[in-house]
């Protein structure tokens, strides 16, 4: 299992790439040229991605715990999918898919009120999460207060000054997908 992360806002051409890839999975292919709209995408985004497999990712979670980075809430539960199959939603009005797309969104970006940076369940699971420039910026601001000592523990490892690098770059970029 891996973790992948991807930045909310791409540059163009990856932008409109991303969006035609999106349209034509949805579609079932119906651009007639899957699966290089995707490759397309991919190749296109690769720039703004970043993955870790699951030690990693554990690695980074506990360091961002340690860094008083993230907190422990509980997920609420995505919506339930309110379509009859794959061909229900492909077939179903649009408003209404777009209803289900930004109650999901929704349900992704998901933060505890009251509660200040990442919530770690969006590191635990493959989502998709949605991290949001605020909960980057609030993590990175515990980061530089923990102590000097930790801070310099923590960097002496190359895959956490990578992903510090990663959230730095992100909050730049509108915050970044977890999936």
């Amino acid at each position: 299992m891996g973790y992948s992360f991807e930045h909310v806002d791409l540059p163009e051409p990856a932008a409109t790439a991303r969006a035609h890839a999106e349209e034509c999975l949805e579609s079932g292919g119906a651009c007639g040229s899957w699966p290089r709209c995707r490759d397309e995408y991919e190749s296109l985004a690769a720039a703004h991605q970043f993955a870790l497999n699951i030690a990693g990712m554990g690695f980074c979670r506990e360091l961002m715990r340690r860094t008083g980075m993230t907190y422990q809430a509980t997920p609420r539960p995505f919506p339930d999918w309110p379509f009859d199959g794959i061909d229900d939603w492909r077939n179903a009005d649009q408003s209404r898919r777009d209803a289900y797309k930004e109650a999901e969104r929704a349900a992704a970006a998901q933060t505890e009120p009251g509660m200040v940076g990442i919530p770690a369940f969006k590191f635990t699971s493959n989502g998709p999460w949605l991290v949001g420039t605020t909960e980057i910026e609030q993590a990175l601001t515990f980061y530089e207060a923990s102590p000097a000592g930790l801070r310099a523990e923590c960097e002496t490892d190359e895959l956490w000054v990578a992903w510090l690098a990663w959230l730095r770059e992100a909050r730049a970029h509108g915050g970044f997908t977890v999936s």
